[in-house]
């Protein structure tokens, strides 16, 4: 699998002067359809010299790009975006060059497994799996409306941020008032053990801590009154 970012199509014309290999001077205005053609042509023998199944590029792919890369049996994506992109040459193992004169052998991703084309609903999506040590991947939601999918992506990546956050700092608090109980629970069992002048402060703070873990359908402002109120007794 090839990454190019370079576009292979008609805005090459003021770009091709950069190619000393070609031995033409000025390609790009002189309007000779041969010469263009000879042009395309030397740009994709750059890159089917290293044999790749399958070429992406971030920029355009003219007609007779397309006809030569798939008489050589290349299929051809083109304008992807930027992101997609670097994860497609993370997930086989490629590198992306700017120029195909720059392309080495060491540049082809040969990670990928299968390469496939699927309709879903109205449009046509491209899949990329049976990957060698994928670094990357995507995950594709499906909903009823655009809302729902939405409300979905919004989830997944609340749910993706909390299990990045666990393998970074694998520290987990419980809720549901699991917190507020286990801390109640020790005050309680401590409680005898304490000097006589602050067992009635722990008992206010496990009666206020028990309220907390009960009265969740509370706002803000009243469990905060409501605590206060228990420390003070």
């Amino acid at each position: 699998m090839c990454y190019i970012v370079c576009p292979a199509d008609e805005e090459t014309n003021g770009y091709s002067a950069q190619y000393s290999s070609t031995g033409f001077t000025d390609m790009g205005n002189t309007g000779n359809e041969g010469i263009y053609r000879h042009f395309i042509y030397l740009l994709l023998f750059m890159i089917l010299k290293f044999k790749p199944d399958v070429v992406i590029t971030e920029k355009g792919l003219s007609d007779l790009a397309c006809h030569y890369l798939s008489k050589a049996g290349v299929t051809a994506i083109r304008r992807l975006r930027k992101t997609d992109n670097n994860r497609i040459a993370k997930a086989c193992g490629a590198v992306i060059v700017n120029r195909p004169d720059e392309l080495q052998e060491s540049d082809i991703g040969t990670g990928a497994g299968l390469f496939e084309v699927k309709k879903i609903g109205d449009e046509f999506f491209t899949f990329i799996v049976d990957c060698k040590d994928p670094k990357a991947c995507t995950v594709l939601l499906r909903g009823p409306s655009k809302d729902m999918l939405n409300e979905v992506e919004r989830n997944l990546q609340d749910a993706m941020a909390v299990a990045r956050n666990i393998l970074k700092n694998p520290k987990l608090v419980p809720g549901g008032g699991a917190a507020e109980l286990t801390v109640s629970a020790t005050l309680k069992q401590k409680n005898p053990k304490l000097v006589p002048r602050e067992r009635p402060n722990a008992k206010s703070l496990v009666t206020a801590l028990v309220l907390l873990q009960k009265e969740t359908s509370l706002k803000r402002k009243d469990i905060i009154s409501a605590f206060v109120s228990c420390i003070g007794s």
